[in-house]
């Protein structure tokens, strides 16, 4: 079954218990036969895995229940969350039980965790409520649930179902984002969508405003200044925009820059879409689309310690048609370039500092910033920065 919505498919679900003198069983599972052995004329030939050599982990000793458990057995994943009910009521004062998704173990399960934990606390308050899990007259009930529960997170990616005039199970599966890394002013965001498509009257004043600075060019400091915003509220904005995956952020454009190429750069030859991507993204308005081979060569001539402009000069006939600000971006971009930063160290400082910008110079630089960083926060240029700085001692540049 593919997977929907771009989250991976349960390949089963089952819910187990633990029987006072059979030990270990699997109530309900679907589809039938996946886990345990079935008469149901549709159930597996073969279950996927052996439930005998995993069941005391299915329904654990009491220190491991109550958390998430992450079991691989063979090529599949089982995710769950064992519960452990204490009760006078019960056959040795306990019930414990356990609903368990399985997944190839391959699978991205980040998303359904929220979701395992979420399904487990609820039918332990059921439990605890009503003796809703324990109860006989409950069993045909419990194996409807199991089963909508697997056909709705599989087709859908949500369910909802009513238990009782209280109770129902309502489960959404969102996709889980990584942070965006720290934003810094040097950055400039690129865009990955439409924005201003995307754009409704519910958005925040600060992201409406800067929207249309965010052009591949301008850095996070200078968008702010543009659209006239407090420049933290700007750089949360595009975090949150990276967050969503509608921008991108590359350093800023200068001819001055050393780029050098990564172990990935055999992607643009092996990888017959980005080499297209890359041809129609790098080529000048109005140029013909140069071949993916001239251009992995010109990728491959960067190099440590030579500027854009070393560079330029030295591949100039080779570059007619070639954007070159896209060019660096793309390569940044797919990760086959990178940024090869200066950092200016000053050995030792022979006269004490007293222009309040200079000031913030030796500090920058004892903190060993990058030239982008210092110029940026100064707001000076490099030449000025290294000028400044020569004032104070031997200034030493260090590429990394």
């Amino acid at each position: 079954m593919a997977d929907f919505g771009g989250f991976p498919q349960i390949l089963s679900l089952f819910y187990a218990t633990f029987h006072p003198t059979e030990g270990t069983k699997v109530l309900y599972q679907v589809p039938p036969g996946s886990v345990v052995k079935s008469t149901d004329p549709s159930a597996f030939n073969t279950p996927l895995f052996d439930f005998e050599s995993i069941n005391s982990y299915i329904i654990p000793k009491p220190q491991l229940c109550n958390k998430l458990l992450t079991l691989r057995v063979n090529n599949y994943r089982i995710v769950s969350h064992p519960v452990h009910i204490w009760g006078s009521s019960y056959a040795r004062n306990s019930f414990l039980f356990n609903f368990c998704f399985v997944f190839h173990k391959d699978a991205d399960i980040s998303a359904y965790n929220p979701v395992v934990r979420k399904l487990s606390k609820m039918f332990q308050a059921l439990e605890e409520q009503n003796k809703f899990l324990s109860s006989a007259q409950m069993s045909e009930g419990l194996k409807s649930i199991v089963d909508q529960v697997y056909e709705d997170l599989n087709n859908y990616c949500e369910c909802f179902i009513p238990i009782d005039e209280a109770n129902s199970i309502n489960i959404k599966l969102f996709p889980l984002h990584h942070p965006p890394p720290r934003i810094k002013a040097f950055h400039v965001p690129i865009s990955t969508v439409q924005l201003k498509a995307v754009m409704d009257v519910n958005w925040d004043p600060t992201m409406e405003k800067i929207v249309e600075f965010i052009d591949g060019i301008n850095s996070v400091r200078k968008i702010a200044e543009l659209a006239d915003t407090d420049y933290k509220l700007t750089r949360k904005c595009i975090q949150h925009l990276m967050y969503y995956g509608c921008v991108i952020v590359v350093d800023i454009f200068q001819f001055s820059n050393s780029y050098a190429c990564t172990a990935d750069i055999s992607t643009l030859a092996n990888d017959r879409h980005v080499g297209e991507e890359c041809q129609s993204y790098v080529a000048s308005p109005g140029a013909n689309k140069r071949n993916v081979c001239d251009l992995l060569e010109l990728y491959c001539s960067l190099h440590n310690g030579q500027t854009v402009k070393e560079w330029y000069i030295a591949n100039r006939e080779h570059l007619r048609g070639i954007d070159i600000r896209r060019f660096i971006s793309f390569g940044i971009i797919k990760g086959i370039i990178y940024r090869v930063n200066v950092f200016p160290v000053l050995e030792d400082i022979n006269v004490a500092a007293t222009d309040p910008l200079d000031k913030r110079l030796l500090r920058l630089t004892k903190n060993i910033k990058h030239f982008d960083d210092i110029c940026t926060d100064t707001q000076t240029s490099r030449v000025q920065s290294l000028q400044s700085l020569e004032k104070y001692g031997e200034v030493v540049l260090i590429r990394a």
